[in-house]
């Protein structure tokens, strides 16, 4: 793309939010894409290799928008995550940059500037009855762009309009910003606030929190913190890269060595309330719509847990409709009667499960 520049870089953002694309990937001399609905698909004015942007150019543009601490870290570690505004279009953008062949690429999310309500998200039922919960360990899980992040920003808006409350959220980076309403809400930045998840759960603890929001769940270190810290009575929400309540639990499991398991499992079984697992599939009409599964933490499931038997989650999962649980088979069934998904992509998506 001859003269990728700041200007040239506002037509192509004003493009993607015109295409409703949620993330804008960059790599030099090579078409822009945009993934829209979940597809990637090319920005159809610079489509042509030979109006791609050049590595310099891409480097300019990023080095633009960073501080003097962030170019340092980009040059030493090839990488780099942060945030920034976009006023005019009522944006923040998800920025990661990284040193791959060729030379500087980008990946950029678009976050809207307003949290979406829990009911336009169409998220299940069952997280209005969490709403009031005042400790334990609610969990989101989902692959990557499967919502996790707009789904616990949803969530803990709403419990900020509802009551009072000390909260703090550990982000990487952060993306949806509060309005502190009847809640107030520090919200702080891994690389920029803190260093580690782990380190900042337990930091967070000695400023009077009663909710903690872990952005993700991503070793040992985190994960023990936020046993801890729901052991203590305060409510944690967090989120995983998995994308059912079984691997959720192998996946917690499996940070620890085999000797340390028995306990981690006794620990998650005792502070888990529910798990959400969720993924975005197209909608029949365009767009995107939720489907989930839901674990709610009854005895059953507690047992199973304390037990080390995270397969037969499944089973107390499919009997547990009473209690606010559903498969994602069901769901997308549901999805697919409602005729909101068409059968097609029903099958698609139950094929690559």
């Amino acid at each position: 793309m001859a003269g990728f520049d700041e200007q040239a870089w506002r037509g192509l953002l004003n493009r993607a939010v015109a295409a409703c694309a949620s993330d804008i990937h960059i790599a030099p001399d090579a078409p822009v894409f945009f993934r829209v609905n979940g597809v990637l698909a090319a920005d159809a004015e610079n489509a042509d290799k030979g109006n791609a942007p050049t590595e310099r150019e891409i480097s300019l543009l990023l080095s633009s928008w960073m501080t003097p601490e962030q170019r340092e870290k980009f040059r030493t570690q090839g990488e780099i995550d942060f945030a920034r505004e976009d006023a005019a279009l009522r944006l923040r953008l998800r920025v990661h940059g990284f040193a791959a062949r060729g030379g500087t690429a980008l990946s950029i999310r678009l976050v809207p500037e307003r949290i979406p309500t829990l009911e336009s998200l169409g998220v299940p039922p069952v997280f209005r009855r969490l709403l009031p919960l005042r400790s334990g360990l609610v969990l989101v899980s989902g692959k990557t762009g499967a919502g996790k992040t707009t789904t616990l920003a949803a969530f803990l808006n709403e419990i900020s309009k509802m009551r009072a409350a000390r909260v703090i959220s550990l982000e990487d980076p952060i993306e949806y910003v509060y309005a502190s309403g009847k809640s107030l809400i520090s919200q702080r930045e891994i690389g920029t606030h803190f260093e580690s998840f782990g380190g900042a759960i337990r930091s967070a603890l000695r400023e009077d929190p009663d909710i903690l929001l872990v952005g993700e769940l991503r070793d040992a270190d985190a994960v023990q913190a936020a046993l801890s810290a729901a052991e203590t009575g305060q409510l944690v929400l967090a989120s995983l890269h998995t994308r059912s309540a079984a691997e959720a639990v192998h996946r917690i499991e499996s940070f620890f060595p085999a000797a340390q398991q028995q306990e981690i499992r006794a620990q998650l079984a005792a502070v888990l309330e529910a798990m959400i697992s969720q993924a975005l599939l197209p909608a029949a009409n365009g767009g995107r719509v939720l489907a989930s599964e839901v674990l709610v933490a009854t005895d059953a499931v507690r047992h199973l847990i304390r037990s080390g038997k995270p397969e037969q989650l499944a089973s107390c999962i499919m009997s547990g409709a009473s209690c606010g649980m559903q498969t994602m088979g069901r769901d997308v069934e549901r999805l697919r009667a409602a005729g909101k998904i068409d059968a097609e992509t029903a099958r698609r998506f139950e094929k690559t499960r």
